[in-house]
């Protein structure tokens, strides 16, 4: 696997060996490199799978919303889950990552992070429930149904965040009981919907029920795997706030940004446009959306391998090379089939509604692939220790998103926000790359605090 490591030489003592000893280690060194891209090929492509049924799960209930409720009330669901998925980020505080990183960097004391993030989750997830609540009546913009969708979603929020804790510590520890957990929620959620239309019940309320519904059952199966892995057995230590709270906030420092260029343009189309454009803009941007999950697994694994290594090597770079190029490659073979027959594919599958659509996709394409490739890279500099590079990456590309849609929004509309979005992932995968390329060739960085703040400088032989 990548997380295995070679002895390495005492570092500054130099020894000469035989020319003839060096065939041997030389073999032995290619055989063990050979045995972790294995294991780690085999790992992305797992990975890879349920990242696309999950995919393909929230595909299809888009589809069937879409050509259910049409455009306008498409576009409201769209509004509701954009300022849900804001919510969430905002109050999970970082959490599924910092718990990765400290379960694989610290397996010893993995149940103790476990019940600290826990105690954390639920302070933040009664804030977030009480903000959405008070909330819900000004984001509907005087919609009395609508504002009861929002505080259906906003209800949930202690259970996702709850689940997050048991779910994101499961990555570093079993990454197939991870998969099925996180792939359950969406699955669980598309046969729902295609009950509730066979007893043509399917409206906005009832697919937003199923949100609150899915994500119980979720944790169920979460907290049910962390029993068998041993992550339940811990209590939560006040020693363990500091770092999980440092990592956290250097990743919700990355998040934020990456939140606000991932969904800014619809909140604020959500305010401004009728909500029949917002939810052919939604329709548009799920289509681009689609290679990411296929493409973030090479991210999923390659981010807690990374966390468990205190050493730097060469195969570390490697890794780091053929992640960047792969998901580069992959999201274009991807999305440029999918832009070539946008025109015909898209009033096909949802309707002659959403031919309106199709533009704005083109448009969408390239940011996409910056995007699934930003994630990725983001997920490396993660792994090395460094979300704070990733919090000022993803700042500074929103500071363009804000900028291009203040310039455009009211120029070209709905266009606007699609090409605020291309250029800010553009901006970010272009920073990020960057920071990766300039780090430390021979250690990781150290953390913004917590208690592996004493890593030492390793030179390879």
């Amino acid at each position: 696997m990548l997380g295995a490591r070679l002895p390495q030489p005492p570092v500054g003592r130099e020894r000469r060996v035989p020319l003839s000893a060096h065939a041997a280690p030389g073999r032995m060194h290619s055989l063990a490199a050979t045995v972790r891209w294995h294991g780690a090929g085999q790992a992305i492509a797992r990975t890879a799978g349920f990242n696309v049924a999950s995919s393909v799960a929230a595909g299809l209930g888009g589809i069937l919303l879409a050509r259910t409720l049409g455009p306008t009330v498409r576009g409201e669901y769209a509004a509701v889950t954009a300022w849900f998925g804001m919510a969430l980020m905002v109050g999970g505080m970082g959490q599924p990552a910092a718990l990765c990183f400290y379960v694989a960097r610290d397996p010893l004391r993995a149940p103790q992070y476990v019940a600290t993030s826990r105690v954390m989750m639920l302070s933040t997830g009664a804030l977030a429930l009480t903000a959405g609540m008070l909330l819900a009546p000004i984001l509907s913009r005087g919609n009395p149904e609508v504002a009861t969708g929002y505080r259906i979603a906003f209800g949930t929020s202690v259970v996702a965040f709850v689940g997050a804790s048991y779910t994101f510590s499961l990555q570093a520890r079993d990454l197939q009981r991870w998969n099925v957990v996180r792939v359950s929620q969406p699955v669980l959620s598309v046969v729902a919907m295609v009950v509730l239309w066979s007893l043509r019940l399917l409206t906005l309320r009832t697919a937003l029920i199923v949100l609150p519904v899915t994500m119980v059952l979720q944790l169920g199966w979460a907290y049910h795997c962390c029993r068998l892995t041993g992550l339940v057995s811990g209590r939560s230590e006040k020693r363990l706030f500091r770092p999980l709270t440092g990592y956290g906030v250097a990743q919700i420092a990355a998040l934020t940004p990456a939140a606000l260029n991932a969904q800014l343009d619809q909140l604020v189309l959500s305010q401004t446009v009728a909500p029949a454009d917002l939810g052919r803009y939604a329709i548009a941007v799920s289509l681009t959306l689609l290679p990411v999950p296929l493409v973030a697994a090479i991210g999923n694994v390659a981010f807690p391998q990374l966390a468990a290594r205190r050493v730097i090597t060469e195969g570390t770079r490697r890794l780091q090379l053929l992640a960047v190029l792969g998901s580069a490659s992959l999201a274009t073979a991807l999305l440029v089939p999918l832009a070539m027959v946008a025109y015909w594919l898209v009033p096909l599958v949802f309707g002659a509604g959403y031919r309106g659509a199709v533009p704005l996709l083109w448009i969408l394409t390239p940011g996409a692939i910056f995007l699934a490739c930003g994630q990725v890279v983001g997920d490396l500099l993660r792994g090395r220790n460094h979300p704070a590079i990733v919090a000022w990456a993803q700042g500074l590309a929103a500071v363009f998103t804000v900028v291009i849609l203040v310039a455009l929004l009211p120029l070209v509309g709905v266009a606007g926000a699609a090409i605020a979005s291309t250029v800010s992932y553009g901006v970010a995968l272009a920073a990020m790359l960057r920071s990766l390329w300039r780090l430390p060739r021979h250690a990781r960085g150290r953390g913004l605090a917590g208690l592996d703040a004493s890593e030492n400088l390793v030179k390879e032989p």
